[in-house]
């Protein structure tokens, strides 16, 4: 249920030299434009906070003398609407002020005037900030020091917010030019508005050093004078919304007691700037104090909305990821949101132990639009590294020996031949456990690369490895934030290498390997000429109304190896000549022109598997068959092993039959017969041919084809 608040807009200016801002600037920057003020603290409260009934009043002149605290402009501020509206009608039942001061700045003597290069007078910003009047919480926003990120926080503080704690910085140092130097927790969350403007960062005395920086430049609004003004976000956190708002994340919550050992609890939920959904995951501990001291937020952060200046890579503290916050009582203040760590989307790393408790939160999974992410919270969690495969290519780097032409069925020359590949991989990695305290400072995991046997030197090179005895030479790259390991070896050679990665911290390690595999050489089209096959596929399919797909043959899947590839090709292979020999309605000229389709993309070691699958084999070397099979102007093979594959279909030979003694006794048969097309094949004389090279192998008298299959 919406919370209606009723807010008062104070417009005041203290230096009458300066014009007023517009009422259309005021109102799109303050209160109704899509980065407006008041809109920050409707979307990122998901629309439980209700600013309808908030009222902005007129421009009021007010006198400042030499103190110009947020509580002095705030006093004069009131006084001078007073004083001008004794009783406005809007006033009863306010819940805040927002004082808007305009400048909110002056010309003061320069102390240091009649020094080199000092001018006689500088410029004094106004203090800004939360305060009180007549019992009323006030935000104080001096117009030309103040930028968005600034006006929301303090009118946090007026929604009855306070600061988030963490990470050790200099928030608290009121006067960081001075010698002494300010460290403490407050303002110590890299996710949080109420952690602005410090954000987390350490920028004083002797380090170490780090900064957060969520914030982004929104659109510039016509007519409001502090071109500064338009640096805005981040959201609030989840964790801080549900601590000081819990009824605006009704619905929105997952919640759970803390897991025991050996039991992890998982749960996905969806950014903080998603309109709907579960965006905050709440982990209970055991007896749970009323305060919710100890409890465990978790959410995900992404660079959209009001987020927009997460960053994905970093340096930034405020990275894109999986944050966690606990609950943690502050002495004279209360329970306050204490940030824990993070899990960066682009990071090796994927968890985060949770300080001062037993919890290691995981990242599992990332959806790639950014719209979800899973998560694994356990007691505690083993040191373990997968390897993570990614993006793998084969590029032709040119011809092998000759390439021939041949013709498809619709009459277009095209090039066949064996192209030499140059194979590129790469190599992700997920290591668990090693998620530290989620402390900047803390020594980060180690990652080293090995590839056969030869360690990696960052970030990239060429290593040179033996493989049986032979020397290949590979390129690689790491790259710096995700430690991702890209390989690619030379054209044309042909191996399998361990990659193995090794993640140390804390003094152990664990080890992934994975195997990369150059193809180093591949049998087809010649690569100039696929999309004019392509056109010829789509032609024939369409006239017999087939879908071109299953007679494609298929790229090879990333990764695999070449024994997996030539499987895979011969499953093809077969399968498509089942769905040419099974349909009624093909006649002779449309099952040879559907299989000279085949013919042409496939390679012969595809035709010699998907025969010895229905147990035709060869008593020739495999080399001679392969030339013969890729050569179907000059020899009977390609079309009638086509023809065998048909007739087949489903089915196979009991016992195996040579193909070159088949060959042989086709054209041998009476008129010496030597087809070149699958519409040549009598398919009653390959029958004869099989039944007698079956008959002389096994010195058999069997007369019928149809007795020698299963």
């Amino acid at each position: 249920m919406a919370k209606s608040v009723r807010l008062g807009i104070i417009r005041v200016r203290h230096d009458t030299t300066v014009p007023v801002i517009p009422d259309p600037a005021c109102i799109t920057t303050l209160m109704t434009g899509d980065h407006a003020l008041l809109r920050f603290w409707e979307d990122t409260s998901l629309g439980h906070l209700d600013f309808v009934d908030s009222s902005m009043f007129p421009w009021v002149d007010m006198t400042l003398g030499a103190d110009t605290s947020r509580a002095a402009q705030a006093r004069a501020a009131v006084d001078a609407l007073r004083a001008r509206f004794p009783d406005p009608p809007e006033w009863p039942g306010l819940n805040g002020l927002i004082v808007i001061t305009h400048p909110g700045q002056r010309a003061v003597p320069n102390p240091q005037a009649g020094q080199p290069g000092q001018p006689a007078t500088i410029t004094q910003g106004f203090d800004g900030g939360a305060t009180s009047v007549d019992g009323l919480p006030v935000a104080v926003l001096p117009v030309m020091s103040s930028d968005l990120t600034f006006m929301c926080h303090e009118v946090g503080h007026v929604l009855g917010l306070d600061h988030t704690f963490g990470l050790d910085n200099n928030g608290t140092d009121w006067d960081p030019a001075d010698a002494t130097v300010v460290v403490g927790q407050e303002y110590g969350s890299p996710y949080d508005l109420m952690s602005s403007a410090t954000f987390a960062g350490r920028f004083l005395g002797p380090g170490p050093f780090y900064s957060g920086l969520p914030t982004f430049t929104g659109p510039p609004v016509a007519g409001w004078p502090n071109p500064g003004a338009f640096a805005m976000g981040p959201h609030l956190s989840r964790a801080n919304l549900h601590l000081f708002m819990p009824d605006a994340l009704t619905g929105r919550v997952i919640e759970a007691p803390f897991p025991q050992p050996g039991a992890p609890f998982t749960a996905r939920i969806v950014p903080a700037s998603a309109p709907n959904g579960r965006c905050l995951l709440v982990l209970r501990p055991p007896g749970e104090p009323a305060d919710g001291v100890g409890r465990v937020y978790v959410e995900y952060r992404v660079p959209e909305g009001w987020d927009a200046g997460m960053d994905p890579l970093g340096p930034s503290l405020s990275r894109e990821g999986v944050v966690v916050h606990s609950v943690v009582g502050i002495a004279g203040k209360g329970p306050r949101a204490w940030y824990r760590g993070s899990v960066p989307t682009a990071s090796p790393d994927t968890d985060v132990a949770v300080a001062t408790t037993p919890l290691v939160v995981r990242t599992v999974a990332v959806d790639p639009g950014r719209q979800w992410v899973d998560l694994s919270v356990t007691a505690g969690a083993a040191k373990a590294v997968e390897i993570v495969r990614g993006l793998q290519t084969d590029d032709v780097v040119g011809p092998v020996g000759e390439v021939r032409e041949t013709t498809t069925p619709c009459g277009d020359t095209v090039r066949r031949g064996t192209f030499a590949t140059s194979t590129t991989a790469r190599l992700g990695l997920r290591a668990s456990g090693f998620g530290g305290s989620g402390e900047p400072v803390d020594p980060q995991p180690t990652i080293a690369w090995t590839v056969g046997g030869v360690p990696l030197a960052a970030p990239s090179g060429n290593v040179g490895i033996s493989v049986d005895g032979n020397a290949f030479t590979l390129d690689y790259s790491i790259e710096p934030v995700m430690s991702e390991l890209t390989l690619t070896s030379r054209g044309g050679e042909r191996y399998e290498a361990p990659a193995v990665v090794t993640v140390g911290g804390d003094g152990t390690t664990a080890s992934a390997t994975a195997v990369f595999t150059a193809q180093g050489w591949a049998e087809g089209i010649h690569p100039e000429d696929v999309e004019r096959f392509g056109d010829c596929l789509r032609r024939i399919t369409e006239r017999y109304w087939r879908v071109p797909a299953p007679f494609r043959r298929p790229s090879p899947e990333p990764w695999s190896d070449p024994a997996t590839r030539r499987l895979a090709e011969q499953a093809w292979l077969r399968q498509a000549f089942k769905l040419i020999a099974q349909p009624p309605d093909l006649d002779a000229t449309g099952r040879g022109e559907l299989s000279r389709l085949l013919q042409v993309q496939a390679s012969p070691t595809a035709f010699i598997d998907a025969l010895k699958e229905g147990a035709v084999d060869h008593s020739v070397s495999e080399a001679d068959l392969t030339d013969w099979l890729r050569n179907p102007e000059f020899t009977p093979y390609p079309a009638l092993a086509q023809s065998l594959l048909l007739r087949l279909d489903s089915t196979r030979l009991k016992r195996p039959v040579f193909l070159d003694v088949i060959a042989f006794n086709y054209e041998n048969s009476p008129g010496e017969p030597s087809p070149r097309l699958l519409e040549d094949v009598d398919t009653g004389v390959l029958e004869a041919a099989v039944v007698e090279g079956w008959n002389v192998r096994y010195g058999e008298t069997a007369s019928e084809f149809g007795d020698l299959l299963t």
